[in-house]
């Protein structure tokens, strides 16, 4: 699958997974010339960013690999521009990254997971 397809198709599980657990998607693929973020939610007050990573072989997935220093700072620059012109209410932000295998599975959902370059 080529990797533009099998992201958006991750982006749609994720998006379908999410509102099951009551999240409100306010925003989809969210880019500025600093970064991106896939995916933004709110719930309960807190605003999360979501990564989402859609991956053949999940049973080895290493977190460290998939969103390296790079796209770390890329997410946080993105979620800090965000953050700048967001009119909505929130009470804490975090980062999250949800792992998709291939077949739109939910394979791990990691919440307020650390950025390196980042806020928490």
């Amino acid at each position: 699958m080529r990797s533009y397809i099998k992201g958006v198709t991750g982006e749609d599980a994720a998006c379908l997974f999410l509102k099951e657990k009551n999240y409100k998607i306010i925003k989809r693929n969210f880019r500025c010339r600093y970064g991106e973020v896939d995916i933004i939610v709110y719930r309960d007050g807190v605003l999360a960013f979501v990564e989402v990573k859609t991956w053949d072989a999940l049973d080895s997935f290493d977190l460290s690999y998939g969103i390296n220093r790079r796209k770390q700072k890329r997410i946080v620059n993105a979620s800090m521009v965000f953050l700048r012109d967001y009119k909505g209410e929130y009470a804490s932000i975090r980062f999250d990254v949800l792992l998709i295998k291939d077949d739109k599975t939910i394979y791990e959902y990691y919440t307020n997971i650390y950025m390196e370059n980042g806020l928490p």
